[in-house]
């Protein structure tokens, strides 16, 4: 009973996307290789949608002087910018917690957060900005700020 409930896990669906322009994950897209010849931007997508799950992004091939950027949503806590891939074999191992999206890995340079203001899917400029303060305790409940 027990090895048919394992045959089950054993398929691995195996997905991946090589975009050359501006991309918008969905949960499926777990493996993204970008070739890149303009500046583009690579979209995460829903952080709450992709909750428990990995996501890997790296440059297959970049023109000199272009640039890759991540974003998220405008949905997750703390996200305060895009991370900026600029050269062949960069790339970042992302986790979805529900809520936030994390870095777990980095490879090739070191991706960098973004300086400039964030800007959502759609291009606009965002008017978050970062927040510096600490959590605050109501009634046993800890709430964290979120950008």
């Amino acid at each position: 009973m027990l090895e048919d409930k394992h045959d089950s896990h054993v398929v691995v669906i195996d997905k991946y996307h090589d975009p050359n322009a501006t991309y918008f994950m969905t949960v499926r897209d777990y493996v993204v290789r970008v070739t890149c010849t303009a500046h583009l931007g690579i979209i995460l997508p829903p952080v709450a949608e992709a909750k428990g799950r990995f996501y890997s992004i790296i440059v297959r091939a970049v023109t000199p002087g272009q640039i890759i950027t991540i974003y998220d949503r405008n949905d997750s806590e703390c996200w305060i910018g895009g991370l900026s891939l600029n050269a062949k074999c960069d790339g970042v191992l992302l986790y979805s917690d529900g809520l936030l999206w994390t870095v777990v890995s980095e490879h090739g340079s070191v991706p960098q957060l973004s300086t400039e203001a964030p800007t959502t899917p759609t291009g606009r400029q965002s008017t978050a900005a970062p927040t510096t303060t600490a959590p605050t305790t109501v009634e046993g409940t800890t709430v964290v700020p979120t950008t």
